[in-house]
């Protein structure tokens, strides 16, 4: 479900440099089947199920949990295998530049939230978001992401986050946004 949510993402395009969508799905099945363990093992996902279906997830870690542990080097070899060197070499850039300019203070982090593309404006992710704030918001430390859709400014601004910080990485404007502690 991950995959698909993100497959068309302009960062995601930027990086995977792929025309194809089902090459660019195939790429994000190795990220997903790589970060979602260690996530989990974490307690840093939520999803949301619509009948048997997941249809959204996201991933958010508590203050002084960012940033996750690294898979296992098994786990990091076959998503490097299956995405090609290329693709691995620039999420490491993605990551490295995100992670030079990520918030020092203790927080919590909203890394993922994304919802199968069939079930997209139909409240899921305003659904999850919300219950996650609920969640952080008992917490006295601020909420912070990023996001490369400019549609998604408006969305996380409605939940009370700023924009702090405009950047580029690869070509593609990334938004870094932050929710006051306690606030909502």
């Amino acid at each position: 479900m991950l995959a698909r949510a993100f497959r068309d993402s302009p960062l995601n395009r930027a990086v995977i440099r792929e025309s194809d969508r089902s090459r660019r799905l195939r790429s994000n099945l190795f990220g997903t089947r790589t970060l979602l363990p260690v996530a989990a093992a974490h307690r840093a996902v939520w999803v949301a199920h619509r009948n048997d279906d997941i249809v959204g997830a996201l991933i958010g870690t508590a203050p002084n949990c960012y940033p996750l542990p690294p898979p296992s080097l098994p786990a990091r070899l076959v998503c490097t295998i299956g995405q090609g060197w290329s693709v691995a070499r620039r999420w490491g850039d993605v990551f490295s530049r995100l992670d030079e300019i990520h918030l020092i203070e203790p927080h919590w982090y909203l890394g993922t939230l994304g919802i199968d593309p069939d079930h997209q404006g139909r409240g899921v992710g305003t659904a999850m978001l919300r219950h996650w704030l609920e969640f952080a918001t008992g917490d006295p430390a601020p909420i912070y992401l990023e996001t490369d859709r400019v549609a998604n400014v408006s969305f996380y601004q409605r939940q009370g986050f700023d924009v702090v910080r405009e950047t580029e990485v690869l070509g593609t404007k990334i938004w870094c946004m932050r929710r006051a502690a306690g606030s909502g």
